[in-house]
C-alpha cells in the first residue's frame, strides 16, 4: 500500500493562529508577520529560500518579500510553532508523532526554556490551545524534564516499572524542597500537556503521580507526602 504524506493549507494554519491571543506577548501575530518571517524545516524548507538567514544563527535577517499564496500546502500531520521574543524568530517544526510533539514541548529547551517565549502544537493543520504554564523555579523545571524522560519511555508492559522510577525521582525531588502543592501543579502540568495532544496512556502515568503526591489513593506505602493535599 502507497504512503501518502498529508498536506495542510498554509494559509489556514497562519489564520488560526493569528486568532489566537497569547497573553506571553499580549496580543496576536498576524498573518502578515507569521508568512513574512516564519522558518519551516524538513520537507516544507523550500519556503526558506525566499528568506535571507544569518549564519550561524540560522535565524531569518530578511522578511520574505512576495505575497502568501493561498493555495500553498505544507507536509506534516503534527508541527510545532515557536516564537522567540528577542530574536525574534518564528519557527515552524515537524515532528513524526504526538509523542515527540510533547517531548519536544517539555523538553529544557521547549516551553519551560526561559528563552522559549511562545509553544503551541499543530496537529493535523490545526493549532491545540496548551495549558499556560507558571513561573517554573529551576528545580521544578528540572522535574519536568525527569517525569518527562521516564513517561517517554512507556510501552504497553511497563506501567508498573515507570510508575515505581517515577515516584523514586518524586521522592528526591521533595527532598531537594519542592512543597506538596509545586510537585502537583509541576506534574499537573505535565498532565495536561498530554492530554491536550491525546496522549492518553502517557497522562494516565501521570496521573498516577498526582495520586501519590495527594494522597488521594488507598494505599498510604505509595504516599509521598503523610497527609492529603
Amino acid at each position: 500500500m502507497p504512503f501518502f504524506k498529508m498536506k495542510y493549507n498554509l494559509a489556514s494554519i497562519l489564520q488560526q493562529l493569528s486568532a489566537v491571543y497569547f497573553e506571553e506577548i499580549e496580543g496576536n501575530f498576524t498573518i502578515q508577520e507569521l508568512w513574512e518571517w516564519m522558518l519551516f524545516d524538513n520537507e516544507n524548507s523550500f519556503l526558506n529560500e525566499q528568506l535571507q538567514i544569518h549564519q550561524p544563527s540560522g535565524v531569518p535577517i530578511n522578511k520574505r518579500s512576495i505575497e502568501l499564496n493561498k493555495e500553498l500546502t505544507i507536509t506534516g500531520n503534527y508541527c510545532c510553532f515557536t516564537y522567540i521574543d528577542h530574536q525574534p524568530s518564528y519557527h515552524l517544526q515537524k515532528v513524526k508523532s504526538p509523542d515527540e510533539l510533547a517531548s519536544l514541548i517539555l523538553a529544557k529547551s521547549g516551553i519551560t526554556n526561559s528563552f522559549t517565549t511562545v509553544m503551541m502544537p499543530i496537529v493535523k493543520g490545526k493549532p491545540i490551545p496548551m495549558v499556560r504554564m507558571k513561573n517554573f523555579t529551576a528545580t521544578e523545571i528540572d522535574l519536568i524534564n525527569q517525569i518527562q524522560q521516564i513517561i517517554s519511555c512507556s510501552n504497553n508492559s511497563n506501567f508498573n516499572e515507570l510508575v515505581e522510577q517515577g515516584r523514586i525521582s518524586l521522592i528526591h525531588y521533595k527532598n531537594k524542597g519542592i512543597s506538596q502543592q509545586n510537585m502537583y501543579d509541576t506534574i499537573h502540568f505535565i498532565a495536561r500537556i498530554y492530554q491536550a495532544l491525546n496522549l492518553e496512556y502517557k497522562s494516565d502515568i501521570a496521573d498516577e503521580f498526582l495520586d501519590y503526591i495527594s494522597g488521594y489513593i488507598g494505599n498510604k506505602k505509595r504516599w509521598i507526602w503523610d497527609n492529603r493535599l
